[in-house]
C-alpha cells in the first residue's frame, strides 16, 4: 500500500519475510526456488590429510632421534678421550688409538693396535 503526501511518495516498509534487496550477493539462496545447499562430509579428507601429516612427523621424529643418538655417542667418545692419559696435544682430525691397561686406566696413543700389545685396544 502506498500513500501520497503532497508531492512525496512513500512506500510501506513492511515487506514479506523472503524478500531481500540484493539476492545475488547473498552466500545462500533467498527464495524457495534457489538450489539447496548441502554440506560436504570432510571426514575422509581430514583423515587422509592427518595420515599424511603423521607420516611426515614420524619420519622427522625418527631422524631427530637418530641425530640425538649420534650426538650423544660422539659426546661420550670425546669425553672418554679427554679423560684418558696422554702426553701430547691431540690435533682434531688426526687418527689416535685408545687403550685400556689392566687397572682400567685409559691411554691415548699414536701407536697402532697391531704394533702395541701392552694394553687392550678400545678404539
Amino acid at each position: 500500500m502506498s500513500h501520497t503526501c503532497g508531492t512525496f511518495f512513500f512506500m510501506d516498509t513492511k515487506r514479506p519475510d523472503n524478500f531481500v534487496d540484493n539476492p545475488g550477493l547473498l552466500p545462500y539462496g533467498s527464495n524457495i526456488g534457489a538450489p539447496s545447499i548441502k554440506t560436504i562430509d570432510l571426514t575422509p579428507f581430514k583423515r587422509n590429510g592427518l595420515s599424511k601429516v603423521e607420516k611426515v612427523f614420524d619420519r622427522r621424529y625418527k631422524e631427530l632421534v637418530e641425530q640425538a643418538e649420534t650426538l650423544q655417542k660422539s659426546f661420550l667418545i670425546t669425553q672418554e678421550v679427554y679423560e684418558s692419559k696422554y702426553k701430547f696435544e691431540p690435533i682434531v682430525g688426526e687418527i689416535y688409538h685408545l687403550y685400556e691397561d689392566s687397572n682400567g686406566n685409559k691411554t691415548l696413543s699414536l701407536i697402532e693396535p697391531n704394533k702395541w700389545n701392552e694394553n687392550t685396544f678400545i678404539r
